[in-house]
């Protein structure tokens, strides 16, 4: 019984994987462009005193011949990154810093009320965010407003950890590009799975228009996918994943296999809680995948290895494709130790994610 439930799982992983990889080959079209938008970037801050200087040169450096400005949203930190944020922004025309009171309400997802915080703030029609501890590349902002002045809605940039040369910056580098390829996918068909605040921008009109954050303050996550589930309901509203090699958005990957179970563990955290309980049964079976996966060696090893092949299998014909088109190609010589880590991994993070046991900044 238990093999055939696997064989039904398995089936059901694969052909999600080959729909991602059609989902990959799709190509959206968009109208050329004639008006630049006004952007706001809007950068989210709690106790980034080690890298907000660097972002903020970086996004200093955006090549973009349109308006635009640069909001920072100080989320009550107690370091020194205000001090330095405040500095650099009265050097600089573009920049500017918000605070969000050190007596408000303690709450889930802070990141949310620091975001609405800039967004209400805004005066671009098309807001940008990046996290504080990313440097984005010069051409970033013009990239991400060409798409969205091409006709799209929501704009997805990618990403991409850098890091040193240790096996744990590996790991996260090719999970980060599957992740990477899944939300190509979706942003491709129009379907959005997954997002990432980490690069993303969408228009101030729809963001309000779909609610925004309303309702979602407390839970811990979900300010890039949940939201854009909201989006995709809005009649009209089109998707588009940047593509642009020059545009990727380097991210810092976490330094201990604690912290980056952690990390996941907040991330799954709100798997139940999406509006769509439908998605929420979606990602319960692939996470009863995982843990199938995590049974069968200790019950029968060698049909364990007949169905970590399938997904091993699965898992390339996506990563590939992806890999080819990001130039990342390299990251592919770890999969399957990545993938033998990644399962058991992964089915400890998500209950230690419903239970809240992980912590946050």
């Amino acid at each position: 019984m238990l093999i055939f439930f696997v064989f039904l799982l398995s089936l059901a992983y694969s052909g999600l994987m080959f729909y991602l990889w059609r989902g990959l080959l799709s190509k959206p079209r968009f109208t050329e462009f004639e008006n630049l938008p006004e952007v706001s970037v809007i950068i989210p801050m709690r106790n980034e005193e080690a890298f907000i200087e660097t972002t903020l040169n970086a996004l200093k450096e955006q090549k973009y011949e349109g308006k635009w400005e640069v909001i920072v949203v100080n989320d009550r930190s107690t370091d020194k990154s205000p001090e330095i944020a405040r500095k650099f922004c009265a050097n600089h025309q573009k920049f500017s810093v918000i605070d969000i009171p050190l007596d408000s309400p303690q709450i889930a997802s802070p990141k949310k009320r620091a975001m609405n915080a800039g967004f209400s703030a805004a005066k671009g029609e098309f807001l940008l965010t990046a996290d504080a501890d990313c440097v984005p590349p010069s051409g970033w902002l013009s990239s991400m407003a060409a798409c969205y002045a091409g006709g799209a809605s929501v704009v997805q940039g990618s990403k991409a950890n850098n890091g040193g040369n240790r096996f744990l910056h590996a790991y996260q580098r090719l999970e980060t590009l599957g992740f990477t390829l899944i939300e190509a996918a979706g942003f491709n068909r129009n379907k959005p799975i997954l997002a990432s605040s980490a690069s993303i921008g969408y228009s101030k009109e729809l963001f309000f228009k779909c609610g925004g954050f309303e309702g979602l303050y407390d839970l811990a996550s979900g300010d890039d996918d949940m939201l854009i589930h909201r989006m995709a309901k809005v009649e009209g509203t089109k998707f588009a994943y940047n593509w642009d090699h020059n545009s990727i958005m380097p991210t810092a990957p976490v330094d201990s296999w604690k912290a980056l179970l952690l990390q996941r563990a907040r991330w799954g955290s709100n798997g139940a809680k999406y509006e769509s309980k439908a998605y929420s049964a979606f990602l319960f079976c692939i996470y009863a995948f995982f843990v199938s996966l995590c049974i069968l060696p200790w019950i029968y090893w060698h049909i364990f290895l007949c169905f970590f092949a399938i997904k091993l299998l699965a898992d390339f014909l996506l990563l590939y494709h992806g890999a080819v088109r990001l130039k990342s190609v390299k990251l592919l010589w770890c999969l399957p130790l990545v993938e033998l880590i990644q399962i058991p991994l992964f089915t400890a993070a998500v209950p230690l994610g419903m239970l809240g046991l992980y912590k946050w900044k």
